[in-house]
């Protein structure tokens, strides 16, 4: 369980993405969304131990330090944390000391399931911005954290592939991982949504 409480972020001389309190349980994924201004990114750097300019508790099980350990969480960004010269399936494998068989197999599941699995011995510098965070999206979910952070969600995929990345992060929720995604607008797919107003933030009613 996640829980965020009176938290509020410091952006210049004001305050930004208010929330009184939010419990979010393991295993589900969870959509903010709202313009840009209002410090979606710094939210999700907060959460993951990387941004400490917020008032109010950020914990995890009861621990406020916990996802400044590396193993809590993964955060997926704008910016494309890779080896250019390196392949793709060694970008996918750096985590690993050793791959298993077992995890072998499931990456090979996952490339094919996004159209990835002929071009393994491909560079990384030969793919796409969206063929990238693929590739990203999936070593984050091999690794089994127990918080997986996307930023900026509606701009890495078209909605083909978005339909094939939700089924990756399935993947991910059914090893109890919990799914954390900020967007400008609301997205299909999400077991709760959240979204901003007047910089307080809301949780929306499910029909």
């Amino acid at each position: 369980m996640l829980n965020i409480e009176h938290f509020a972020l410091t952006i210049g001389k004001s305050r930004s993405m208010v929330i009184d309190r939010i419990e979010i349980a393991n295993g589900q994924k969870v959509l903010f969304f709202g313009d840009n201004k209002i410090g979606k990114s710094l939210f999700l750097q907060a959460i993951h131990g990387r941004n400490s300019k917020y008032a109010g508790t950020i914990q995890y099980k009861g621990k406020s330090s916990y996802f400044k350990k590396k193993e809590g969480s993964i955060l997926l960004e704008i910016a494309s944390h890779v080896i250019s010269e390196e392949t793709l399936w060694n970008n996918i494998t750096i985590p690993f000391d050793k791959i298993s068989k077992r995890q072998k197999i499931k990456i090979f599941e996952l490339l094919k399931l996004v159209v990835l699995n002929h071009k393994i011995g491909l560079k990384q510098a030969e793919l796409s911005f969206s063929e990238t965070k693929m590739l990203e999206l999936i070593r984050a979910v091999m690794q089994l954290p127990h918080l997986i952070l996307i930023d900026d969600l509606d701009v890495y995929f078209d909605d083909k592939n978005y339909l094939k990345i939700m089924d990756i992060l399935q993947y991910a929720i059914g090893n109890g991982t919990t799914v954390i995604a900020t967007a400008k607008r609301k997205l299909e797919y999400f077991d709760e949504y959240y979204r901003e107003q007047d910089k307080k933030i809301v949780k929306l009613e499910q029909a």
